[in-house]
């Protein structure tokens, strides 16, 4: 069963999907990862489940994410799989794991997605199965190394962003798409949030973006979506009026959609819009 597979893990891994935080799980998915010293990375649909500073957290999994989370997705010999589809744009389409004989749980609501990619599955919400889980793996730890491991990764990658979006970064040229969200993430208080859709930002937030709280961040692209941005980030204004509301959107994005800037103010929903041209 998935408690057996799980205690035989030297290198396991959790993948957070946005199953997590539909199930309000990221609270009891967080403390069995710290108890167990599971290293935790989250597809883009779960990012924001949870802080950026949380000790187990190692990054965004997938084509567009964390060159950490993938290097320890890479070594992973067994992957607990939470509340995600696991579909192309999180797996590499299935290039990022390296261990042929990798072991797959996989915890979700719907069988189809449970049982995907020859998975052990376990069919259930996400915060009940996993309080279930929790109580039948014993005393079971992840090895010390393999912690230290995936903190190392974690530092470099860290350091890696904080170069390129660095405000000398670029020396006399224009700034780049990752200066830009790094300029708002060391301005951005505890609770602000992000958005972003189309073109070249969804990589940078999902890379650049360090959410500080549950819940701040939103990234809708999976058939693109331009001209999601500006009018899912009034939506964002309207269910978060206590909280700043940062849109990344870029040119051809901001000429498609750009109207509900006025029913936002119209409305009195404020929102940051920066709008950036990539030639």
């Amino acid at each position: 069963n998935a408690a057996s597979v799980i205690n035989t893990a030297k290198k396991p891994l959790i993948i957070s999907g946005g199953g997590v935080l539909y199930s309000e799980a990221a609270a009891t998915l967080g403390d069995l990862a710290a108890k167990r010293n599971i290293p935790i990375v989250e597809t883009f649909a779960g990012k924001a489940a949870f802080s950026d500073s949380h000790p187990n957290y190692a990054g965004s999994l997938g084509i567009a994410g964390d060159a950490c989370s993938n290097a320890i997705a890479e070594d992973a010999d067994v992957v607990i799989a939470v509340g995600t589809k696991l579909q192309d744009f999180t797996t590499g389409s299935w290039a990022l794991f390296k261990d042929p004989n990798l072991k797959l749980v996989t915890i979700n609501t719907a069988r189809w997605d449970a049982t995907k990619h020859l998975a052990l599955p376990v069919v259930g919400d996400a915060r009940e199965a996993l309080t279930d889980l929790t109580g039948r793996i014993g005393n079971y730890r992840a090895p010390e190394s393999w912690g230290d491991t995936a903190l190392a990764e974690v530092s470099q990658y860290h350091a890696y962003i904080d170069k390129i979006a660095a405000p000398d970064a670029n020396g006399d040229e224009l700034p780049s798409y990752a200066q830009v969200v790094g300029v708002v993430d060391r301005l951005a208080g505890p609770d602000d949030f992000a958005l972003a859709a189309a073109g070249g930002f969804p990589g940078e937030v999902n890379n650049g973006w360090r959410q500080k709280a549950l819940n701040s961040f939103d990234c809708e692209y999976g058939f693109s979506c331009m001209g999601y941005e500006i009018s899912g980030g009034w939506g964002a204004a309207m269910a978060l009026p206590d909280k700043d509301v940062t849109v990344f959107v870029g040119d051809g994005s901001y000429l498609m959609m750009n109207s509900d800037l006025y029913s936002s103010v119209l409305s009195g929903h404020k929102m940051i819009v920066i709008v950036c041209d990539n030639g």
